[in-house]
């Protein structure tokens, strides 16, 4: 068991380029088969799509029944993994770029243009984050998130808005603004939150669970609610 357990440590180290990255001691033997029999596939899956990229820096780890439109405007890092029904359309002014170690997990859906009249931004996510499950990143208007980002599950981003100021046409036809959103190095974003256009979180900062985040936060602060607001800072914790 410790044979194995120190391979399957040393291989993770070198994927990602983590020297201090241990595996949980009570992981059992099964666990770490169960582990093999997930990740190889994807790993092999992951060899078929690396070259279809603007750009792939190393290996990739390919979910099942993925959906990935534009690739030419995707460029990855290194050990990348999108997780089974992960769906992501990349063409923009942009493109998509998903820095090293960045997972995107099951079924998130990344949409970069709505409209071919008016292309979208795009999105970047910086090294060592991740997207939770059942997400959707709505980058028309450009979404930046830095590294070392951890997200909950069912997080919705949306970095445009429609403008309805005129009565004497469908909204539809009014046009888009488009501010941004800018999520800073090392936050929490928790479960369920929504984030708009315009808002910037700031560096360490920490959205509770199924907050409404309307306006940009300062660094390391602490905020819930709908709207979200700040209940702490954590400088004072």
């Amino acid at each position: 068991m410790s044979l194995w357990r120190n391979i399957t440590n040393s291989l993770i180290q070198r994927l990602k380029r983590d020297p201090n990255y241990r595996l949980d001691p009570n992981l059992s033997l099964a666990g770490l088969w169960a582990i093999f029999a997930y990740r190889t596939p994807a790993y092999l899956r992951g060899k078929l799509y690396q070259f279809t990229f603007q750009r792939c820096a190393g290996n990739l780890f390919a979910g099942a029944h993925l959906t990935l439109r534009s690739r030419r405007f995707m460029r990855l890092g290194r050990s990348v993994i999108l997780e089974d029904y992960v769906a992501i359309d990349a063409l923009s002014q942009q493109g998509v770029t998903l820095g090293d170690n960045v997972t995107i997990a099951r079924a998130t859906t990344i949409q970069c243009t709505g409209v071919v009249r008016n292309l979208g931004v795009g999105l970047q996510i910086g090294h060592n984050s991740a997207v939770g499950a059942f997400s959707f990143l709505g980058a028309q208007g450009g979404i930046t998130i830095g590294s070392n980002v951890i997200m909950g599950p069912k997080v919705s981003f949306h970095s445009e808005n429609h403008q309805f100021t005129r009565l004497d046409l469908p909204i539809r036809m009014q046009g888009e603004s488009r501010q941004g959103i800018c999520v800073q190095d090392d936050c929490w974003i928790g479960s369920g939150s929504i984030i708009l256009d315009g808002v910037t979180i700031g560096e360490g900062s920490v959205v509770a669970a199924g907050s409404v985040v309307t306006n940009s936060v300062p660094p390391y602060s602490v905020v819930a609610g709908v709207p979200a607001r700040i209940i702490k800072s954590r400088k004072n914790i």
